[in-house]
C-alpha cells in the first residue's frame, strides 16, 4: 500500500512563503534529475547505477512533482525512478531500515504459500472493508511470481489484487515489487501499473537492481549476529502478517497492498512532456562535458 497519504496542495511551501509554479518545480526536475548513465545516491544506505534510459528524481523534487500530479507516494519516498514509460508507471523508491532480515528464509516457502500467506492478511483485511462499505479483495494470481536471487540477495513480484465480484477474466492494477536486502534493512524500488506492462516493467526492475549497491558494511553480507532483526521479517517486507503454508483449501487471495493510484495528471506541465525535455536535457549537459 502506499503509505502516509499526501494532505498538502501541489507545490505548498513552507509558512509564509509562495508556493512554487509549475514552472519553477519543472526547472527544479531539469537541474537536479540525474539520466543514465551515471551513478546516483539512494538515502544512506546505497547508491544507484542508471543504465539504458532510467531517469532518477531526488526525493524532495519528487515530492513536488507528485504533488503537483495530484498522486499519492510512500511517506518514506527517497527518489523517483522513470523508465520507458515514463510517468505512466513512475518508480518509488524507499530506503526501510527495517533490521537485518534473513531474505534466504524466501526458498523454504512455495510461491503457493506466499500466496497464502498473503490470503490470510487480506482476509483480516477484508473484515474492515466490509464494515466501511468497501468491497472485499482477492488476488486472482501472481502476475511475477516471488524470484530470489539468492547470490545478490534481491526479491521480485507481483500479484493481481482485484474485489471479489469482478468477472475472473478482469484485469485490474498490479502494485510490482523489487527489493534489495541490506545490513540494515531494504531498499524496494514499487511501481505500479497494470497486466499489460509487465515485460515494461521487468526490464525496469532488473536494471534497478542489477545497478543497485550497498556502501560498504551496509550490504546483506556485512551482517553480524548481534545486529538488528526485523521483528516482521520476510512476511513485513511483502506485506503479510506471517508466512504460512499453502492448504488444498487456500484460495488464490493475495495482501492489501495494492492501492489503485488515483487521478490524472492536472500539472500545466504533462507528464510525457517532462519526460521527454528532462531527457533532452540531460544529453544537452552530457555533450558539453
Amino acid at each position: 500500500m502506499l503509505g502516509g497519504g499526501v494532505a498538502a496542495a501541489a507545490g505548498d511551501g513552507p509558512a509564509g512563503q509562495p508556493r512554487e509554479t509549475p514552472t519553477e518545480i519543472f526547472a527544479a526536475v531539469l537541474r537536479q534529475s540525474i539520466g543514465a548513465p551515471a551513478r546516483a545516491d539512494i538515502g544512506d544506505e546505497a547508491t544507484e547505477r542508471l543504465s539504458d534510459d532510467l531517469i532518477l528524481i531526488p526525493g524532495d523534487v519528487a515530492v513536488k512533482v507528485l504533488k503537483m500530479w495530484g498522486r499519492p507516494f510512500p511517506a518514506d519516498i527517497v527518489a523517483l525512478l522513470m523508465g520507458a514509460e515514463g510517468v505512466e508507471a513512475p518508480g518509488y523508491i524507499r530506503v526501510v531500515p527495517a533490521g537485518f532480515i534473513d531474505a534466504d528464509t524466501v526458498t523454504a516457502w512455495s510461491d503457493a504459500d506466499l500466496l497464502a500467506s498473503l490470503d490470510a492478511t487480506v482476509a483480516r483485511g477484508n473484515t474492515q472493508r466490509v464494515k466501511q462499505n468497501l468491497q472485499p479483495l482477492e488476488a486472482r494470481r501472481w502476475v511475477l511470481p516471488p524470484h530470489y536471487n539468492q547470490r545478490l540477495h534481491q526479491l521480485t513480484w507481483a500479484a493481481l489484487v482485484l474485489p471479489k465480484t469482478e468477472p475472473r477474466e478482469s484485469d485490474g492494477v498490479v502494485s510490482y515489487h523489487a527489493v534489495g536486502f541490506g545490513r540494515d534493512g531494504y531498499v524496494e524500488l514499487m511501481v505500479v501499473s497494470d497486466t499489460q506492462k509487465v515485460p515494461q516493467i521487468s526490464h525496469m526492475m532488473e536494471l534497478f537492481l542489477a545497478g543497485l549497491n550497498f556502501r560498504p558494511g551496509k550490504a546483506y553480507d556485512d551482517a553480524v549476529p548481534t545486529d538488528q532483526r526485523a521483528p516482521a521479517g520476510l512476511a513485513g517486507v511483502m506485506g503479510a502478517d506471517s508466512l504460512r503454508k499453502a492448504t488444498e483449501n487456500s484460495s488464490f487471495l493475495a495482501g492489501d497492498r495494492v492501492v489503485p493510484v488515483a487521478g490524472s495528471i492536472v500539472a500545466a506541465i504533462g507528464g510525457l512532456s517532462l519526460l521527454v525535455y528532462v531527457r533532452r536535457h540531460l544529453r544537452r549537459q552530457a555533450r558539453r562535458i
